[in-house]
């Protein structure tokens, strides 16, 4: 691809920090710094926070009862997002 769409998010009302959404990863600090300041505008910006990824684990859905009960381990239930979806399909689902 030649462009990725990277939008700036404002922190808040009473700040002048801001997100750069589309820039998600867990480079190491200078990297990050190197992508940010490529951007036409941010070249002199400062990264307050780094980015960093987030692991998720999940638990096969055809292991559970549909009690969110888990076959194989007696009086073990499961809550919240734990079939590897956003969890917005998976809350909805759980909901029914």
């Amino acid at each position: 691809r030649d462009s990725h769409v990277v939008w700036l998010e404002p922190e808040g009302l009473d700040t002048d920090l801001v997100y750069p959404n589309g820039l998600s990863g867990a480079w190491p600090k200078d990297v990050q710094e190197k992508i940010v300041r490529s951007i036409v505008g941010l070249e002199k910006a400062e990264i307050v926070q780094p980015g960093y990824d987030v692991e998720y684990d999940f638990v096969d859905p055809r292991s559970l009862d549909h009690g969110l009960g888990v076959r194989n381990v007696v009086g073990l239930h499961l809550a919240g997002q734990i079939c590897g979806t956003t969890g917005y399909e998976e809350a909805a689902a759980l909901g029914i």
